[in-house]
């Protein structure tokens, strides 16, 4: 069963669901879509990341690093980002970069799609299998 994305917000994509378009080729619906996306520069890091550990070649990294630039909005994280995530963290107990990310999301009003459990149970967040 396909998965529908039903948000009239801008979405901020999770390293999760990109890592799953590079690695597998789902969620084309997401990342091809006409949609204004966004990005977390945390989440480049952690894709970048989880490239290197599975020994893809450098690149290949490059070309799909270059892609996430291209097709997205690349924020930043920021003191009122920084703030914000320490709460999250505290009340939430959510690790620090996915409150980060999760942070961006809010202060952006956006709304968060990733395939991360840890973000079950917060507002504004899609998550999909």
């Amino acid at each position: 069963m396909k998965e529908e994305i039903t948000t009239d917000s801008n979405i901020l994509i999770d390293s999760s669901i990109w890592l799953t378009y590079f690695l597998e080729g789902s969620y084309q619906q997401i990342i091809e879509s006409e949609k204004t996306i966004f990005i977390s520069s945390l989440s480049v890091f952690e894709i970048k990341k989880k490239m290197l550990d599975k020994e893809i070649p450098e690149h290949e990294i490059k070309e799909k690093i270059g892609f996430i630039k291209e097709r997205a909005i690349v924020m930043d994280v920021n003191n009122g980002v920084s703030e914000k995530a320490a709460d999250i963290s505290h009340e939430k107990n959510i690790p620090a970069i996915d409150s980060l990310i999760y942070a961006t999301a809010m202060i952006n009003n956006l709304m968060l799609i990733t395939k991360d459990n840890d973000f079950r149970h917060l507002s504004n967040v899609q998550i999909l299998d």
